[in-house]
């Protein structure tokens, strides 16, 4: 009797804690919970388009280089946005940052709409000879598109918090797109196999979703009404050093995990299907585990900040990244490139939510940080996606991976230049 009673009293500390947090968590972010899964229904809009898309192009005839260009050109589209956004950030800034990002979530649902009309099309025998080259415009329009999306709500959900507190809402952004991207994958290897149009058409409905999921967060201030604190200038040099040195390390290794990452999403599906003889739903299987991890790391690094300027845990992370490209090169087992997955999705995830969070921190133009930060990942997956696809067809499909792998070990020999840099200039605040 008297273990049950400690048992029992032990659930309801338990339950009393649990409610505590839950309640203080509700009170801090209710706000924003339409954000959060607005993020969700994009991130799972583009989970399946990422997964589908290479099958639907090489269904219409496409080359293994077609597959490389709409993935490739879509990024480039969303680093053209990108960039737009940063030269007029200040006529941007002058419009509330909801009215942007519903705005950009409502265009997208149209040219998602139009792609899929475009396959049901050729499928119809219309068009059929110019659908991929529609597919490719449709592609870079969308990823203009989506320059409106990501950098300004991360704008939107970190101004005025720092430290833990930032930590912890990247953390639930992070939690929230990385949990579309897992789930998203792996529905879209199995739409693709049952037909070409099915996963376009649930494309566009996640995407209308997200839409109205946004429409209920809050409101927020302009960003010229907003006087954000900035961190102090009088930091001790060996600090602002070593916020100099994580910040551009973190650029490079962001650059080249999405080398990889553009490899595993565009080129991984061919070998896949043509070389190893794998079905489109064991590579939705693949990018799923592979968002898996990325789903629990984010998570973790959301949870703690014990591993901020920790040497050791940023370059492991980077180990994993060629242990991933020697498995591919090497694998026969399904197991063994769904653990290379595992592996890639590890390391990426580390340092993603690494560099968001360096490049984020202390700054006062959130959104402009955020859209450098998404620059780089899209000129890694550009060059992942395109290099590799040109590499595939020029040689073999295993070459795009051995390229992978060297672009890791350069970029690690770069970040040690940086590590034994001796100073940092005016360029650290770019």
């Amino acid at each position: 009797m008297v273990i049950s009673g400690a048992l029992t009293e032990a659930v309801k500390s338990i339950g009393r804690m649990t409610g505590l947090k839950l309640a203080k968590f509700w009170s801090a972010e209710h706000n924003m919970l339409g954000l959060y899964v607005g993020v969700f229904f994009n991130a799972f809009f583009a989970g399946i388009y990422l997964v589908a898309m290479p099958f639907i192009i090489k269904r219409l005839s496409g080359s293994d280089t077609a597959v490389g260009l709409c993935i490739g050109l879509g990024f480039t589209g969303y680093v053209v946005g990108l960039v737009a956004c940063l030269l007029g950030r200040d006529v941007l800034d002058h419009f509330n940052i909801k009215r942007t990002v519903q705005f950009g979530v409502a265009a997208i649902t149209l040219v998602s709409s139009s792609a899929y009309l475009t396959v049901a099309a050729a499928g119809n025998g219309y068009c059929s000879a110019s659908a991929i080259s529609v597919l490719i415009v449709l592609s870079m329009i969308q990823g203009f598109l989506s320059s409106l999306f990501w950098p300004r709500v991360v704008g939107w959900l970190s101004t005025g918090h720092e430290g833990r507190r930032l930590n912890r809402r990247l953390g639930i952004f992070n939690v929230s797109w990385s949990l579309g991207g897992t789930i998203g994958p792996c529905v879209g290897g199995y739409l693709v196999e049952i037909n070409s149009t099915l996963p376009l058409m649930i494309c566009a409905a996640m995407v209308m979703l997200s839409f109205v999921a946004v429409s209920f967060a809050r409101k927020p201030q302009r960003q010229v009404d907003i006087v954000e604190n900035c961190w102090e200038k009088t930091e001790a040099d060996a600090t602002v050093l070593l916020r100099w040195r994580f910040m551009w390390m973190a650029r490079i290794a962001l650059l080249t995990s999405f080398v990889c990452i553009g490899l595993m999403r565009t080129q991984l599906a061919l070998l896949f299907k043509f070389n190893l003889g794998f079905s489109e739903s064991s590579f939705g299987v693949a990018v799923m585990v592979m968002s898996m991890a990325i789903l629990v790391v984010l998570f973790a690094v959301g949870r703690t900040h014990n591993w901020h300027y920790v040497l050791a845990i940023f370059l492991a992370a980077q180990v994993l990244l060629l242990c991933g490209m020697l498995l591919i090169l090497n694998g026969i087992a399904l197991w063994e490139f769904f653990l290379a997955a595992g592996l890639v999705g590890i390391g990426q995830a580390f340092l993603y939510g690494s560099h968001l969070y360096y490049g984020i921190s202390g700054s006062q133009n959130r959104s402009g940080r955020m859209a450098i930060h998404e620059i780089i990942l899209s000129i890694g997956f550009l060059v992942g996606s395109i290099v590799g696809g040109y590499l595939g067809d020029t040689f073999d499909r295993y070459v795009p991976y051995r390229f992978g792998f060297g672009v890791v070990a350069a970029g690690l020999l770069a970040q040690l230049a940086v590590w034994f840099s001796r100073r940092a200039d005016s360029s650290s605040h770019i």
